[in-house]
């Protein structure tokens, strides 16, 4: 029984001491009291061996002391992020995370740090992630090293789209774009124990950004932002209408058109890799690529794509994209594709309704120009022009808001000034006066023959035409202005007219 209890003694004795080892561990880790006061040996390990390897990788700076502005500013930057900054070992342990780790996937940092990242990541994605750890140098020739990583990682996630946490055997898959460099620490001078020089430690720096799904998007999106929906060959199906002010384009001219129509040549290579990430991992993130605009030149614009799937079986069913324009119109004087060559078939048709429009006053103007009003009595005269083509007549209707003009016959050079600057086909024969004509015209053809005016009031001396034009400007007024009851002239002309 005395060996017994001593046993147990030493055996206690063992466990206390051990306890108190870890305790004092626990205390000198950078963390609260209430989270190290709840931590158990592994973790307290796990913790310990991450830090130390942390604070290797930084000691490794020769850089200075920050003051104390910049440790204000350093504080903002996790705020700033939209993700969280994650570095990861060779074998792919997670060294650090950020606190607001949490934020984003519903884990803590003390859940992950110290764990390998292949326990928290998609099976599929763990080829991927070996090839971005390893560290290749250059070759002889170039001798410049490729440190920059980007890439997509599905990590599991503790939280639902209404934020709430589960536990991690509920978790769903999250992907989060990875971007980031590798990090090479040399080892120091001296050999190591096995005699030989050890090889530099590798580190792969990330800051992580979980893509939102379009559902969970909180925030409103603004006017340089819109949304399209694809089919699964990525035609058009859905385009907001910012796409208008923001490129040129309108909604429907898009509708069964592939997104490849529209990007740049030099981006294509690019976007078609991230659309096989799109499709492989449910979500991707395009970065900045150039779209073409619809008159010519480009915008820069960054997307957010997302595969949704058909909730009854799960077969990808379209693309939704969110697109954040980053830039106006580059290079609008340049034309890059045939597309902006293109004239749209409503365009086209309205600019050829305008021409029409514009032939056909110039035609009026032609009938009323000096040189048609001096022909010879044996030329047609301007009521058979006109009854030639009838539409015409519609245009020399009056309006409200037209220009008044009196046909007062001894007007004076201003008045006949202002006579020419006004376009004659314009309502030339509004009325002046309230008087009603007291006969009705008709008008005059070629073979009729009435008194020269000339030989009239000599108030009618200044008027420029000959006889044989005013006889058929006369004879035409009818038609030309209008009807009987608003028609009315000057008391001068009535009695020209009487006379006739």
């Amino acid at each position: 029984m005395d060996r017994e209890n001593t046993a147990n003694w030493i055996s206690r004795s063992r466990r206390g001491k051990e306890s108190e080892v870890f305790y004092e561990l626990a205390q000198k880790l950078p963390l609260p009291h209430n989270v190290t006061s709840h931590l158990d040996k592994a973790s307290i390990m796990r913790l310990t061996i991450s830090y130390l390897r942390m604070r290797k990788l930084l000691s490794s700076d020769d850089s200075e002391k920050e003051n104390e502005l910049e440790s204000q500013l350093n504080s903002f930057y996790l705020k700033a992020l939209e993700g969280f900054l994650m570095v990861l070992s060779e074998d792919g342990d997670m060294v650090y995370l950020s606190e607001n780790v949490g934020k984003s996937m519903g884990l803590t940092q003390f859940d992950l740090t110290g764990h390998s990242i292949f326990e928290f990541s998609h099976p599929c994605d763990h080829e991927e992630l070996r090839e971005m750890l390893v560290h290749r140098t250059g070759s002889k020739k170039t001798k410049e090293q490729n440190t920059e990583r980007s890439f997509f990682l599905r990590m599991k996630c503790t939280l639902t789209s209404r934020g709430r946490t589960v536990n991690i055997k509920s978790a769903t898959w999250k992907v989060l774009h990875c971007a980031g460099h590798v990090r090479v620490q040399e080892r120091g001078e001296g050999l190591g124990d096995s005699g030989f020089k050890e090889p530099p430690l590798t580190y792969l720096v990330l800051i992580c950004e979980p893509i939102p799904h379009p559902s969970n998007i909180e925030v409103p999106l603004d006017s340089k932002t819109f949304l399209s929906r694809h089919t699964l060959d990525m035609k058009f199906s859905y385009c907001d209408e910012r796409i208008t002010e923001l490129m040129g384009y309108e909604p429907d001219d898009l509708l069964n058109r592939s997104v490849y129509e529209y990007y740049h040549a030099l981006d294509s290579d690019h976007l078609t890799k991230t659309h096989h990430n799109l499709f492989a991992k449910g979500q991707a993130t395009t970065g900045q690529y150039r779209m073409l605009a619809k008159k010519g030149g480009f915008v820069w614009v960054e997307t957010q794509a997302t595969v949704i799937y058909n909730p009854k079986n799960s077969q990808p069913q379209c693309i939704v994209c969110v697109n954040y324009v980053l830039s106006g119109i580059v290079e609008g004087d340049v034309v890059l594709s045939l597309q902006q060559t293109m004239t749209e078939p409503k365009a086209e048709e309205k600019e050829n309704q305008e021409m029409e429009d514009k032939a056909s006053e110039v035609d009026i103007l032609k009938l009323f120009k000096p040189e048609s009003l001096k022909c010879p009595m044996e030329s047609p005269d301007l009521y058979d022009k006109l009854k030639e083509e009838p539409e015409a007549l519609t245009v020399l209707a009056p309006a409200a808001g037209d220009t008044i003009i009196s046909l007062d016959f001894n007007n004076s050079d201003s008045d006949m000034q202002l006579l020419k600057e006004v376009p004659l086909y314009n309502d030339v024969m509004l009325p002046s006066s309230s008087e009603k004509l007291p006969i009705s015209l008709s008008p005059l053809t070629p073979s009729d023959s009435g008194p020269d005016l000339n030989k009239l009031e000599t108030g009618a001396e200044d008027f420029p035409f000959s006889s044989a034009s005013d006889r058929v400007e006369v004879g035409t007024f009818p038609l030309l202005g209008p009807p009987p009851h608003r028609a009315a002239i000057s008391s001068t002309t009535e009695s020209c007219l009487q006379r006739c």
